[in-house]
């Protein structure tokens, strides 16, 4: 699971995260996923072409970049609060054997996930555990905005929460539970369903977190 936003209204704050990443270990945090346990086949059902732009938003330390580069792709794009998080995954690309070609083929944004804006929009937006972080309304609207602003027409968006029966909190911070149908309804209308279904995380303790996975398309009009 990665970090969410710093604080607009009443989310998490660039702070909390900045402290998390600054101290913890990066394999050494609940949400952490080895490379063969990433989620990768749920971008490549909708995004199989390798020159499609993504985003993983709330990106942490993820492997998630390095998988895909090794897939070929592209244009990746990484964004985070904590600048130590992005600067684990700097100094990881830069000890691949391809680096400077994984380098020219990644962006690393330090943003806030509910107001930044991308000069060229995304094909595909990446997003697990962030969303559940944000408990009021109002930073809800505001990652719905901040989708439909950087995700383009027809793109598609890759989200995962905590399941109804997941955990109440995460990293000491309240989290926001969903289905499939809480999470089609907080995206909003310029959102179609294609595809839901539960996941289980197994932390690095192997302690289960079930999960909600949507994949939504938005709408060409």
């Amino acid at each position: 699971m990665e970090p969410g936003p710093s604080k607009t209204s009443n989310g998490p704050s660039h702070d909390h995260w900045t402290q998390v990443h600054a101290t913890k270990k990066v394999d050494d945090v609940s949400w952490w996923q080895a490379k063969s346990d990433l989620w990768i086949e749920l971008i490549e059902a909708v995004s199989p072409d390798v020159e499609a732009r993504i985003i993983d938003v709330g990106a942490g330390s993820s492997l998630l970049v390095d998988a895909m580069l090794d897939r070929g792709y592209t244009h990746m794009s990484v964004l985070d609060l904590a600048e130590p998080a992005l600067a684990n995954v700097r100094n990881r690309l830069a000890k691949r054997p391809d680096q400077e070609s994984a380098q020219d083929h990644v962006e690393f944004i330090s943003a806030d996930v509910r107001t930044y804006r991308s000069a060229i929009g995304f094909d595909l937006w990446h997003d697990r555990a962030v969303l559940h972080f944000l408990t009021d309304p109002t930073d809800v609207a505001a990652y719905r905005t901040s989708v439909m602003a950087n995700l383009n027409p027809g793109g598609f968006a890759v989200i995962a929460t905590f399941a109804l029966d997941g955990p109440e909190q995460c990293s000491g911070l309240a989290v926001q539970r969903y289905d499939a149908d809480a999470l089609v309804a907080a995206m909003g209308n310029a959102f179609t369903l294609i595809t839901h279904e539960r996941r289980i995380h197994r932390t690095p303790w192997e302690a289960e977190q079930p999960f909600t996975v949507v994949t939504l398309q938005r709408r060409k009009t």
